[in-house]
This record gives structure tokens, sequence and C-alpha cells, in this order.
């Protein structure tokens, strides 16, 4: 089954040092979203998110020439914004960014990615069914998780990716997919349990 993002990676594999703003553009306004998303519930923090997910974007423009489409292109994203993420929770990115122009590194890029946070913000996808203080336990349970199991629930439940998606982010095979992900889930309820939610509302 062919990649749904071929055509646009191409065309910004295949445009002039002019041209490829123009071209990245168009790939930048299809994952802003999701990528602030996976940094903001990874992190827990709008902050650090942004810079993750700045990282991210950034991170993509340099290398997308490169990509062979040995995996999905969407697999390969995730996998770049959850690793800026987890490398976000560890410490802050102070450096400056230098470097390659595009959509990103402008005022333009910056105003998309605060657009993209108050959205995220205004409702939290982890799960419809907590609001206020509950939802507020589920986030701060998700940021006290070890990093990696954040990011496969995170991935799982708030970008709806099957297993298969995962382990091609992941670069793991199923059967470690699924052995994380209990781990994650058993982790989480017992986080929850202790800040006195009952976790047998989540859908987990």
């Amino acid at each position: 089954m062919p990649d749904p993002d071929q055509q646009l990676v191409e065309a910004c594999q295949g445009a002039s040092e002019q041209g490829f703003e123009e071209a990245y553009r168009q790939l930048f306004v299809l994952y802003q979203d999701r990528v602030f998303t996976i940094c903001l519930r990874v992190t827990g923090n709008r902050e650090d998110a942004m810079d993750a997910a700045q990282e991210t974007m950034i991170t993509l423009a340099r290398r997308i020439r490169d990509f062979a489409f040995r995996s999905r292109f969407s697999s390969w994203v995730f996998r770049i914004a959850v690793n800026a993420a987890i490398d976000s929770r560890r410490r802050r990115l102070d450096s400056p960014r230098a470097g390659i122009r595009t959509i990103v590194g402008s005022a333009e890029g910056e105003h998309h990615l605060n657009q993209v946070a108050g959205e995220v913000e205004s409702s939290n996808p982890v799960v419809e069914v907590a609001r206020g203080e509950d939802q507020h336990l589920i986030q701060e349970a998700l940021t006290r998780l070890n990093p990696r199991f954040a990011a496969l629930l995170v991935l799982r439940y708030m970008q709806g990716l099957s297993y298969e998606e995962i382990s091609e982010v992941q670069e793991c095979s199923l059967g470690t997919v699924k052995s994380r992900l209990n781990r994650a889930h058993t982790a989480l309820r017992e986080l929850l349990q202790n800040s006195g939610y009952d976790p047998s509302d989540l859908p987990l």
C-alpha cells in the first residue's frame, strides 16, 4: 500500500532550495497538531512541548531528503516527536535554533504552533471521561511514568495508533509493543490509585 504522504515528501525531496519552504509548508500544516499533542502529553509542560515540537519539525526539514520510505512517513515523524519529547523531559532544550530556514523557524511557524497549543489544551484527549481534577491527575500520572511508557500510551490512546503502527514507530516487534503497553497500563493504574482516582473508568 503506497504511503499517503509520498507525493508531498517527494515534492520536498525534489524541490530546489528556493522552493523547499513552500513544499515543506504542506507537511508542516499536516503534522503540526499531532506532533504538538504527542509532545505536550509526554512532557506535561507547554513550554517543553513547544520546544520539542519545534525540534521535531526542524529535524524533519533537515533530514527529509534522506527519507527512503522504509517505513511510513507518519511513523518516522512520530518516532522523532517521541524522542524529542522524551529528551525534553530529561533536560530543558535551551540552545538557540539555527541553520535551516523554513516555516518552522519563522514567526509564522511559531504562530501556527501556538495556535495548535491552544486547541490541544482546550480539551484533553487522554480520556474524555475525565474532567477537572481527574484530568489533571491523569496528566500528572503520565508525566510521572517512565517516559517511554507514557509515549506508548499517548500513541495508542491519544493518537489512536494500532499495535502494528506503534511497532513501526518504536522499531520493535509486535510482542514487545504489547508487553510494554501492559506494563504501562499497570504503572499508570498504580499511580492513579495512589492519587485516589479510580482507574476502572479509563478506556485502557
